[in-house]
């Protein structure tokens, strides 16, 4: 069936992908263009601020489809795991899609609304066509970003309404999972290139940094990838949790019932070697448990987070050390 949702249709999922290469091109080549035919002599500074708009939305258009790729291994992984009858499944997501469009929508005046809120007075400056177009496709990025945020935050919960469902769960095994701790670390990587990227274009000066507009657009979207990564597992983490929680009260309940046997066979003199030695297995097996993880990542991909949130702050002064020493 058909996909019901914009972003797969049109970004994420697109029949041509010529088309959207196309769509990338024009986005990018269009403020050049109309700058031309107006004769405006832009300096590297303006060229700069006019590149950010749309290669953020140049980034977002490339990078969606990797990252639904991602998703779909996810839910391969996770459906895997079920029980139930794949046909519920798949009415279910159908109704869900079904409301997609309307919350995508949603989600893009909610980006939009955003840049209105701290950007109002840039729109009082539109003298010419440049300015026009380059302000249109600001709003167009965003308003993707917040359907890109929404995007993400949706398919948490849908990660974790099907992680509700009856799955096979080991808690000693994570490794079904490991496409969960993957996925969240594709995400936390991709905002942190978003990121990256505009303020590589932003003409960045102690003078910049001081405003308070600046801080209100990147100190939020600079935490993003931290939330995200976790965020997006937190599910997997309460199911994990729960499964080891209640196979350590299972097995806390027959180490206290052995011991009492123990003592008492004990006190009469019997053979106690075999209980033993199956108290030994138990308390082995709870260690285990103890020891278990509940979160589907490991210390590379949490390490490869950290990083990367210091990333953009490296841009920053990498970009104002630049900058001093061309003067």
């Amino acid at each position: 069936m058909p996909t019901t949702s914009l972003w797969d249709r049109y970004i994420a999922r697109p029949k041509n992908p010529w088309g959207t290469v196309s769509a990338v091109l024009v986005i990018v080549a269009a403020p050049f263009l109309v700058a031309r035919l107006e004769g405006a002599d832009l300096t590297l500074e303006a060229w700069r601020g006019v590149m950010i708009p749309p290669a953020i939305i140049a980034y977002i258009f490339l990078l969606a489809p990797r990252l639904v790729a991602m998703e779909d291994r996810v839910m391969t992984a996770l459906q895997a795991l079920m029980e139930e009858d794949p046909a519920s499944l798949a009415r279910e997501a159908e109704e869900a899609e079904s409301k997609a469009p309307t919350r995508e929508l949603l989600a893009f005046a909610a980006g939009l609304s955003f840049y209105l809120l701290f950007g109002w007075r840039n729109l009082g400056q539109l003298a010419s066509w440049t300015q026009v177009i380059l302000t249109l496709e600001t709003f167009a990025m965003y308003g993707l970003l917040g359907v890109v945020i929404y995007g993400s935050t949706d398919r948490t919960r849908g990660f974790g309404a099907m992680l509700r469902r009856n799955l096979r769960v080991d808690p000693l095994d994570v490794a079904p999972f490991d496409a969960v701790g993957r996925h969240s670390l594709a995400l936390a990587l991709v905002f942190v290139g978003g990121i990256t990227l505009s303020l590589v274009f932003v003409w960045v000066t102690p003078a910049v940094l001081i405003l308070t507009e600046f801080w209100v657009v990147y100190a939020p979207l600079a935490a993003m990838p931290f939330v995200i990564f976790f965020v997006n597992m937190l599910p997997t983490h309460r199911l994990l949790a729960r499964a080891r929680d209640r196979d350590l009260r299972r097995v806390d309940l027959l180490i206290r019932e052995d011991c009492a046997a123990l003592v008492s066979k004990a006190e009469q003199g019997q053979e106690v070697s075999e209980l033993s030695q199956r108290l030994l297995a138990l308390t082995t097996y709870e260690s285990r448990l103890l020891q278990a993880r509940t979160w589907p990542y490991d210390t590379a991909m949490l390490r490869t987070v950290f990083v990367s949130i210091l990333v953009p702050g490296g841009t920053v002064v990498g970009r104002l050390l630049l900058e001093a020493l061309n003067r």
